[in-house]
């Protein structure tokens, strides 16, 4: 049944109706009726329409980060608590997916927009951190910039990790230097021919972690007891490749072949001095030998044996190792080590 009534209603009632009557087509009974279901619904949301206007009113002097915790879009934590978070995510890239939420590739697509937004957020997050970017092209750069200055080494640390990992997925933008300083961290960003090419140089940077992380996630049980056996030994275990301990079985010379397949899925030369620093960190690692010292051609080599056939053995793997990769050499036993002389040719070493 629809109950017909007069009502009377001042100048300013009918100015602030306006705007809602237009949009019911000048119904004014429309309106009405929208705003008497409007003033239910807070109704129900805060017990009375009194206890909701003081709800609206407290909302005013409200500031955004309040609001955001409020609404549970942000949480309160203490510093200390923070920097522990961030100290254990050190060097790991966040997601992709979680990079989109706090940086929407969708509505982002200027530079300017980007330092904006950030600007924007980090404030009203309360981080006191500041983004300053510096670029020759404010939607396609090739050269860019990036200073990020906070109270929080850890916290500038992560956030210019997220900053790079969005301009290398969106700008094609990696990393050619990172400047630390306690409170502030400027990193120097070109384009490069791909996302990819640039993901790899913010890896370099930001996230030596990453990929051990997700290996570690993807096989947690794998690399507990792998890590209990290395930590339980002192480690003293030695790890090679099936086919090496293959060869080892038929009291063949085994030979690691993971610096070959590694350059070989690497494009360009690779000069000497990086050619030598994996092969120290390989042979290392592994625990095949216990430590090496490389000095420009001569590669000093502590192998920790005692019995003269396994140090036989341990000198002819070395050489044939340098040999498959390009580098002659001669071998002698000094004493507990073993000397490598690499033989001298054109390649220059860059």
């Amino acid at each position: 049944m629809v109950v017909r009534r007069n009502i009377s209603l001042e100048q300013n009632h009918l100015d602030f109706l306006e705007p809602l009557v237009k949009e019911h087509s000048g119904n004014l009974s429309a309106t009405i009726r929208d705003l008497i279901e409007f003033a239910e619904l807070m109704t129900e949301r805060h017990g009375s329409l009194e206890d909701a206007r003081h709800a609206s009113v407290a909302d005013k002097y409200k500031s955004p980060r309040e609001l955001l915790i409020e609404d549970g879009f942000c949480a309160m934590i203490d510093y200390p608590m923070l920097e522990w978070f961030l100290k254990s995510t050190k060097d790991i890239m966040v997601s992709p997916d979680m990079l989109d939420d706090i940086i929407d590739p969708l509505i982002i697509h200027r530079m300017s927009e980007l330092e904006d937004h950030l600007n924007r957020k980090w404030e009203d997050y309360g981080w006191q951190t500041t983004l300053i970017i510096e670029y020759d092209s404010d939607v396609a750069p090739e050269t860019t910039i990036c200073t990020i200055s906070g109270k929080s080494m850890y916290l500038n640390e992560f956030l210019s990790g997220m900053v790079g990992l969005f301009l290398a997925r969106q700008k094609h933008l990696g990393i050619t230097g990172v400047g630390r300083r306690t409170r502030s961290m400027r990193i120097d960003l070109q384009r490069r021919e791909s996302a990819g090419v640039a993901k790899e140089d913010l890896l370099r940077y930001f996230g030596n972690l990453h990929r051990v992380t997700e290996a570690v996630c993807a096989n947690q049980d794998f690399w507990q007891d792998l890590i209990n056996l290395h930590t339980e030994s002192d480690y003293n275990m030695v790890t090679i490749h099936r086919r090496e301990f293959e060869d080892l079985l038929a009291n063949r010379i085994p030979l690691d072949t993971t610096l070959v397949e590694r350059r070989a899925r690497e494009p360009g030369d690779v000069s000497r001095s990086v050619f030598l620093d994996d092969f120290k960190r390989l042979c290392e690692t592994t625990h095949v030998v216990k430590h090496i010292d490389v000095d420009g051609s001569k590669i000093l080599v502590n192998h920790d044996y005692r019995d003269p056939v396994s140090i036989g053995a341990i000198k002819e793997m070395l050489v044939k190792l340098l040999a498959v990769n390009g580098y002659a050499c001669k071998a002698e036993e000094v004493g507990r080590l073993i000397a490598l002389q690499l033989e001298e040719s054109d390649e220059t070493d860059e």
